[in-house]
């Protein structure tokens, strides 16, 4: 995909993007000042198959302040529209993610920064910084700050993490569940409020009728893959065990755990491309998060779970797997403490690993699902706004499987997750 195709006007990237929302953008990063608007470039900001829900554009904004020349003002953004066609909205369900995520980035995230501030622990939050954005069912979009340009690089959704990759994941993970966890425990009652404010977009008994096609698709995949590659095994039995339908129950049944002493803020979609990485220094690297349309309050061991299986080959599970646990369980300790809360009462590690026993499950099925989608290749010509051509709204698989075929590699990759689900007995 050509990243560097330029947008003619602005209405290409969403019709309430207008260069009123241009000036209020730079007015905003100036803190309030008058600004006049001088000019701006937008080009397609991500790779075909990374974005179901939305359109991604990247752009560069640039004014003066004042009135003065000599006071020149840039702002380089990303801006996440939704889709312009309103049978996509319809049938991907665009409003209730976009509308989730927003919620995210307006009723929770000012509310950790005011107490990291107050902490003096600022740097703990690892997400793009946002600037401003719109509810409008038909035209909401949300910006945020280009992290491109501080060297960020996104990560591609077919490859695997190396083991430098996941450790600045697991950092940047932990530290923004051990948030979660220091505030709910210092200010129990504003967490439960704020948090209200998000809503289950995906496990939940209401949704099955809309995911049930895409579903029962996967499945197909999924047990070629496991026939292929580990005929009559223990795994291959082990799942077909589950009747149609059961671990999207059991996913339901964790996500409805809001009021649980261990129920914190989570990403929610932690796969590849919801992180972007830069290096740091010699084999070290540094990663953002992404992407909170499916945000919600859970155990944190779902978003583990789901980055193990979904972005980890079995040969890496078989050599860092129990590393990864420590370091993440040791790394969100720490930040815990740095924060004033006691971790050894929030989240000790023995009740860490009686969750990891209990909700892995979680990580099995989301990744079941995802992987495939790792794997599409997309032709050229696929767009959001053009997936959905007639006139009603159609099964979201016939969208997005309408592309899938798994390699050899692929039928692997996913047979996999499930034997080393079984040999830990997740599943």
């Amino acid at each position: 995909m050509n990243l560097n195709k330029k947008c003619i006007t602005l209405s290409e990237v969403n019709n309430k993007f207008t260069e009123d929302v241009l000036i209020n953008i730079l007015s905003k990063i100036c803190n309030g000042k008058e600004v006049q608007l001088t000019d701006w470039s937008f080009n397609e900001g991500s790779a075909k198959g990374d974005n179901y829900l939305s359109n991604i554009y990247k752009g560069k904004v640039n004014g003066i302040i004042n009135g003065d020349p000599k006071q020149h003002v840039q702002a380089n953004i990303v801006v996440k529209s939704m889709p312009k066609n309103p049978r996509t909205r319809k049938t991907l369900r665009c409003i209730d993610f976009f509308n989730n995520e927003i919620a995210f980035y307006t009723q929770i995230i000012p509310k950790f920064e005011n107490f990291l501030a107050e902490k003096g622990q600022t740097d703990l939050l690892c997400i793009p910084r946002h600037v401003i954005s719109s509810t409008d069912n038909e035209n909401g979009f949300l910006i945020l700050e280009d992290a491109s340009c501080l060297g960020f690089r996104a990560v591609s959704r077919q490859n695997c993490l190396d083991w430098a990759e996941c450790l600045a994941v697991l950092k940047t993970l932990s530290k923004f569940h051990a948030i979660s966890f220091a505030y709910k425990d210092q200010k129990k009652e504003e967490f439960a409020e704020m948090t209200n404010s998000l809503k289950e977009t995906l496990f939940g008994h209401e949704h099955w009728d809309w995911y049930k096609g895409f579903h029962e698709k996967i499945q197909v995949l999924i047990k070629h893959a496991l026939a292929t590659e580990y005929p009559n095994s223990k795994a291959e039995k082990q799942y077909n065990s589950y009747k149609f339908g059961a671990l999207f129950n059991k996913c339901t049944e964790l996500c409805n755990r809001r009021d649980a002493p261990t129920s914190i803020v989570v990403e929610g979609d932690c796969w590849s491309p919801n992180f972007l990485i830069r290096d740091i220094g010699r084999n070290q690297k540094q990663a953002l998060m992404l992407d909170f349309q499916l945000a919600r309050c859970v155990s944190p061991v779902m978003d583990l779970s789901f980055l193990i299986y979904a972005c980890t080959l079995k040969s890496f599970r078989d050599q860092y797997f129990d590393e990864t646990l420590k370091t993440y369980h040791s790394e969100l300790s720490n930040a815990i403490r740095l924060l004033g809360s006691d971790p050894e009462k929030l989240y000790p590690w023995d009740l860490f690993m009686k969750e990891v026993k209990e909700q892995f499950v979680f990580g099995v099925f989301a990744s079941l699902d995802a992987i495939p989608l790792c794997l599409i290749d997309l032709p050229e010509s696929f767009t959001i706004d053009t997936a959905v051509e007639d006139n009603e709204t159609i099964d979201i698989s016939d969208v997005i499987l309408s592309f899938s075929y798994l390699t050899t590699i692929g039928r692997q990759r996913l047979a996999d997750v499930i034997v080393h689900a079984v040999e830990k007995g997740y599943i």
